[in-house]
């Protein structure tokens, strides 16, 4: 009978909207769920039976509810370092254990935190899954790198970066020009200083003290010596102790002494002001021109001078071992239990100590090494590197976040908590490192808003309302059809 056709087909529509509208609900619900993906409702007709001539039996139709889990929403900045974004087609991998001993899923829910026990664990109690990197920067363990049992639980608990000594230090400086010149009362011995930390063994904080002392002519008439003694001072070293460093000498005490050499720079010519000859125990390096093993560094206490009227400047012996190859002086600290190479610079280079019009000032000081640091934060690159920033400054990756990427990501069986299962209608996944081809990037601080527009949902809830009544209208006309029907046997 038509009428019971009819009642049949507007029933399925009653269903229908009411599964429309628990799609629109759950929506609405979550619309600022971080990482939640809309229900998108299809319906799609109900045939009982069909002829070839054309006629058939319409049954109605039928919804299904539908997850856009490709769709992508907005990222919002948070300012919290451990929250992590996906900028493309790549999901964050987690796993339903700390240990990482349980089901892996897939998540756009990058809202994490750090639990009682350091792993990095999102609102709905899933834990963060990556690859852990050694000191070294390089993964720990040879597991492959699509597989995931290389991923482990992101744990951020006692990680702490050991010290490391000072292996290397470049220290150069302009000294004026003006000061090699003759000059009486000659310049305070101490005019020219200049004080550089570094890290011993044991990750502690030492000094080398640099002073540099100009050789002044004795005579009025004397040309200028464009010439420097340079004296380094090791505050871990005391040649006159029997036991500790005594903290109570002068950062320039004698017993200090790791470096003494002397330095002659060029007056003229393309390369003045570049070191012309540099003279350490060795004897006396120049451009070209075999070692001058008789060469001996101008006495700084003196500038230089003849003390005692012999007519020879009064020199003393270098300390120290000059390589002209890499422009470095190798010195011996801590009472000679470390060997630190100190780039001066090159001769005839500019790059390195110079003597140039104006005044003394260091122009480049770097070194190595650090002290003990503990961890004072956590952030994420966009390569997906999980950085470690410790108290001492220094900052390292310890662990690296991988990205599966699905052929269908549509396919995924959503769980509770904005997660994932690995179906296998979604097909196999791919472990990428965020970046590589269609994974995309991570963004940290940041997370991945609900892909739900309220103006949307509202208008479709309209619809869905105005459909389900329409539906109902249906269902009433049709038992009023029955019941006329009905009361034609009386």
């Amino acid at each position: 009978m038509t009428a019971i056709n009819a009642l049949r087909t507007s029933v399925s529509g009653l269903n229908a909207q009411a599964t429309k509208l628990s799609g629109i609900s759950n929506n609405i619900a979550n619309s600022s769920t971080v990482g939640y993906k809309r229900v998108d409702t299809q319906f799609s007709s109900l045939v009982l039976y069909g002829s070839s001539n054309g006629s058939s039996a319409l049954a109605g139709t039928s919804a299904s509810n539908r997850v856009a889990i490709s769709s992508v929403g907005q990222l919002q900045a948070t300012g919290i370092d451990t929250d992590i974004a996906v900028n493309g087609n790549g999901f964050l991998v987690v796993n339903e254990a700390a240990g990482s001993n349980g089901k892996y899923l897939a998540t756009r829910a990058g809202s994490f935190r750090p639990d009682a026990a350091g792993n990095l664990v999102n609102a709905a109690g899933y834990y963060l899954q990556g690859v852990k990197l050694g000191t070294d920067g390089l993964p720990v363990g040879t597991v492959g790198d699509n597989n995931m049992d290389s991923l482990t639980t992101v744990n951020i608990n006692n990680i702490s970066v050991a010290s490391s000594p000072t292996t290397e230090m470049t220290f150069w400086a302009n000294l004026p020009s003006g000061q090699t010149a003759y000059a009486s009362p000659p310049p305070d011995i101490d005019s020219f200083v200049s004080n550089v930390d570094y890290y011993d063994a044991l990750g502690g904080t030492q000094t080398l003290t640099y002073r540099f002392v100009p050789v002044v002519p004795e005579n009025a008439s004397d040309p200028s010596s464009y010439t420097w003694t340079v004296e380094i001072f090791d505050s871990a070293t005391d040649s006159g102790a029997l036991a500790p460093v005594d903290p109570a000498k002068a950062a320039t005490d004698p017993d200090r002494l790791v470096g003494r050499i002397s330095l002659e720079f060029w007056n003229t010519g393309a390369n003045a002001g570049t070191l012309k000859s540099v003279t350490d125990a060795s004897g006396k390096y120049t451009t070209g021109v075999p070692l001058d093993t008789t060469a001996q560094v101008p006495d700084p206490s003196v500038h230089g001078q003849d003390s005692d009227s012999d007519g020879s400047p009064d020199v003393v012996a270098g300390l120290g071992t000059y390589d002209r190859t890499y422009g470095t002086l190798t010195l011996s600290l801590g009472n000679g239990t470390a060997s630190l190479p100190v780039k001066l610079g090159n001769l005839d280079s500019f790059e390195g100590v110079t003597q140039l019009s104006g005044s003394f000032v260091p122009t480049k000081i770097e070194k190595n090494g650090s002290s003990f640091g503990l961890l004072e934060r956590v952030s994420i690159e966009d390569d997906g590197k999980v950085i470690a920033t410790f108290s001492n400054g220094q900052s390292r990756p310890i662990y690296q976040l991988k990205l599966a990427v699905f052929p269908n990501p549509d396919g995924l069986n959503p769980i509770n908590g904005d997660a994932y299962e690995m179906a296998r209608t979604a097909g196999a996944p791919r472990l990428l490192v965020a970046g590589e081809g269609a994974a995309g990037t991570t963004s940290g601080g940041a997370l991945e808003s609900s892909n739900v527009d309220i103006g949307t949902e509202l208008t479709n809830l309209i619809e869905t309302q105005r459909a389900y009544s329409s539906n109902a209208t249906v269902v009433r006309t049709a038992d009023q059809m029955l019941e006329e029907a009905t009361t034609l046997k009386r």
